[in-house]
């Protein structure tokens, strides 16, 4: 056993005081917050408004103090002397901590003096001597285990008396086993993601790069970069990250708030929808026709032809006398109307006003000189006229208030409606399978997930419901000038608006007085970005309007219905109000190269113009091909997933959905769980290829990867993720022939790689 280095002791006391002084600052915290909860209900409403707001802050500063078991300090920069910053040591971690009198004892690793611990290369030092990383006992992040020095400069190095030592700090830590959820890999991050981390602001960054490169980790991270950096114009506003599935979610749920923030709101596509269930799928070509991005004209079609003329005049009677409305009257009233800026549903108090105005000159007319001249005597007799049935029945035909689901809903239902808003847009067969039989009510609509950007498109155009209601003064405007006064007072205005204040803490005003419009971010991250449609870039886009965006994804893997096959046809559907910026990450660190060799032969044929990567890791441990009888399957494959659980870490069997219950009865006695959320923390996962997306294993058993390929090449694109999962080991158990592109590489003695 090899002596421990010799200043690891040392090392280990300056992070025992640091861990100390967060615990004073956590205990700090926690009197002020305690204090709060001890004070009474009462007061007035800005009292209240001060008191839970200055309560949530010290909350958020409680849980950003948390650290759990993940490590507060994971490394030191030792720079040459005379440095811009002042000092020549440094020392780097999670959250910053300072001294009792407010010296740092350890930096922020988004400050910009960190800037080096991840950037600095052998040809740009930048500055540092030597770089030290932290190597951590696994579930304590307070006892240094080991240490591992970068020296960049040998002379400076070797006057100071400093040493080499380690084996590498990134293969260190994606050596270890994983758990159920994604650690952080904030101390290893190399340079290239370093560069997309601390990238600006403005404007779309794209961050490609194959499996194991690291996406979803600069995702996360720069996430917590950018909240971190710019914090006033962040905070109030949100940062948005979209995944591609509730467990995907799941996975990363506790990066965020490890690496000090808690200000990002997760979530999927379809969840931006909250009000909308959704209960099914539908077919490959279904879903590729809605999330194509010639359906927002046939939904601005198919609310043109809810706003119509009525089919003949409106004839009522009031106080013996006739009044009408001609054919002709309301098609200029509804032309003039279109011609007005708005949504649909906020134009339609212009309707409301043209036809009472109509009515009510007639009216006057037809009293002739004995007509009062009296407001009141107009307001009585307009409410009059708007409460006739005859006279609603006439708004309802031309300028109806509908939601986004309403507008769907009516749309397929008829293929009629169909036909009126697509035709010369999409072919009959495209018409056709948009198409559905009709719920007796909104409720009862069983939505698919390709849905809900159609919604969100409609929502777009009609506007909240609300907005067709009359104006009127609304009750919350002193609860805002409160919110306003509080955020003042307490210097919170980086962290919430006093909108929002008043908003999450008012309690005098019912719900359904609020207009409800789609929550708009500062910026949004989208992960697995391969995999969108036009539409669901165009749902996305609307929550950006700054147009500030990181974009993260590999078109290796793309293999939903309806995706866009390249980065330039993504950053056609998004605003562009800077110039966009593309971040190619080159290096797996992830996935082995022996299993890497073999899955390159699907690449290359599922996108042959996507360049693989190159993995650095080797374990010596061939991808195993297990052939088998169909009936001795199941069996099979639980002999692979107990060998796997064997040698540690964590295990996925994936396997088409139809297999799950069967494979998790014969994997019961290992605590098998399939699909569900609580797999991640099972000793076993049983997944589909589609819902390991994003995710990583120690060990794989992946089953019938010829029941993958059942388009090409989105299929063989699956296979390839599926594929790509394992950083440990890969065991593919089939019954059915393998897919062409894994046959050679099955056979006894092969190449792993293609010839």
């Amino acid at each position: 056993m090899s002596a421990p280095h010799p200043e690891l002791a040392a090392e280990q006391r300056y992070v025992d005081r640091a861990y100390g002084r967060l615990d004073a600052m956590r205990e700090a915290a926690r009197r002020v917050a305690s204090g709060y909860s001890e004070v009474g209900a009462g007061g007035t409403h800005q009292a209240r408004l001060e008191r839970e707001a200055a309560e949530e802050l010290t909350r958020r500063r409680l849980s950003a103090l948390d650290l759990g078991s993940a490590p507060l300090c994971f490394g030191r920069l030792d720079l040459e002397p005379g440095a811009a910053s002042g000092s020549a040591i440094f020392y780097v971690g999670r959250l910053a901590v300072t001294d009792e009198d407010q010296a740092p004892l350890i930096v922020d690793w988004r400050a910009p003096v960190a800037e080096p611990f991840y950037r600095a290369t052998a040809i740009e030092p930048m500055g540092v001597v030597r770089r030290r990383h932290f190597l951590t006992r696994p579930g304590d992040g307070r006892q240094i285990v080991g240490l591992d020095d970068e020296v960049f400069d040998r002379a400076a190095a070797s006057s100071s008396g400093f040493t080499v030592v380690g084996e590498g700090a990134l293969l260190a830590a994606l050596d270890r086993t994983r758990t159920g959820r994604m650690g952080d890999i904030v101390a290893t991050i190399q340079a290239e993601q370093d560069e997309a981390i601390r990238a600006p602001l403005n404007g779309v960054l794209v961050v490609a790069g194959g499996p194991g490169t690291g996406k979803t980790a600069v995702a996360l991270h720069r996430a917590a970069y950018l909240l971190y950096t710019h914090r006033r114009h962040l905070a109030a506003r949100g940062v948005l990250l979209i995944g591609p599935n509730a467990l995907f979610l799941r996975y990363i749920d506790e990066v965020l708030p490890s690496l000090g923030e808690s200000d990002a709101q997760l979530s999927t596509i379809a969840a931006l929808k909250p009000a909308y269930r959704v209960v099914v799928g539908e077919s490959r070509e279904a879903a590729r026709i809605k999330g194509d991005a010639r359906m927002a004209q046939v939904i601005r079609r198919a609310l043109r032809d809810r706003e119509h003329p009525l089919p003949r005049p409106l004839v009522v009677m009031v106080d013996g006398n006739v009044l009408r409305l001609t054919r002709e009257t309301s098609t200029q009233i509804v032309e003039r109307t279109r011609r007005r800026a708005g949504s649909h549903n906020a134009k339609r108090p212009s309707v409301v006003r043209a036809i009472v105005d109509h009515l009510r000159d007639q009216y006057r007319r037809a009293l002739g000189v004995t007509a009062p001249d009296d407001a009141d005597w107009d307001r009585e007799l307009d409410d009059r006229l708007r409460r006739l049935p005859d006279v609603r029945a006439a708004l309802e035909r031309m300028w109806p208030v509908l939601s986004g689901g309403d507008l769907i809903h009516d749309l397929f239902s008829f293929p009629a409606l169909v036909h009126s808003a697509a035709d010369g847009i999409l072919a009959r067969d495209d018409q056709a399978l948009l198409a559905r039989d009709r719920s007796a009510s909104l409720r009862e609509v069983r939505w698919s997930e390709a849905d809900m950007p159609l919604i969100d498109e409609a929502d777009a155009l009609l506007g909240p419901p609300e907005a067709a209601r009359p104006r009127r003064r609304r009750s919350r405007r002193s609860g805002d000038d409160a919110g306003a006064r509080v955020v003042s007072e307490l210097g919170v205005g980086g962290f919430i608006t006093a909108s929002e204040l008043a908003r999450r803490y008012r309690g005098d005003v019912a719900s359904d007085e609020a207009v409800e419009e789609p929550r708009t971010f500062g910026h949004v991250v989208v992960d697995e970005a391969q995999d969108l449609s036009a539409m669901q870039w165009r749902m996305l886009a609307r929550r950006c309007p700054s147009g500030s965006m990181t974009v993260v994804g590999d078109f290796g893997q793309a293999s939903l219905p309806g995706a866009l096959h390249d980065w330039d046809q993504v950053l056609r559907q998004l605003p562009q109000r800077a110039e966009p910026r593309v971040v190619t990450l080159t290096v797996n660190y992830r996935t082995p190269a022996e299993i890497m060799a073999v899955a390159q032969r699907v690449l290359a044929a599922a996108a042959p113009r996507v360049e693989p990567t190159r993995a650095v890791r080797h374990t010596g441990d061939r991808p195993r091909f297990v052939r088998v009888s169909h009936d001795a399957l199941a069996d099979a494959v639980a002999d692979e997933a107990r060998r796997a659980v064997a040698a540690t870490g964590t295990v996925a069997v994936l396997a088409p959905a139809a297999r799950h219950e069967l494979l998790a009865a014969r994997l019961a006695g290992l605590g098998a769980r399939a699909g569900t959320g609580d797999a991640l923390d099972a000793p076993v996962a049983i997944l589909t290829a589609g819902q390991a997306k994003g995710l990583e294993f120690d060990h794989v058993v992946l089953v019938e990867p010829r029941d993958l390929v059942t388009s090409d090449p989105p299929g063989l694109r699956l296979l390839y993720v599926a594929m790509t999962r394992a950083t440990r080991g890969l065991a593919i158990v089939h019954a059915d022939p393998l897919p062409e592109v894994l046959a050679a590489a099955a056979l006894p003695g092969a190449p792993l790689a293609a010839s």
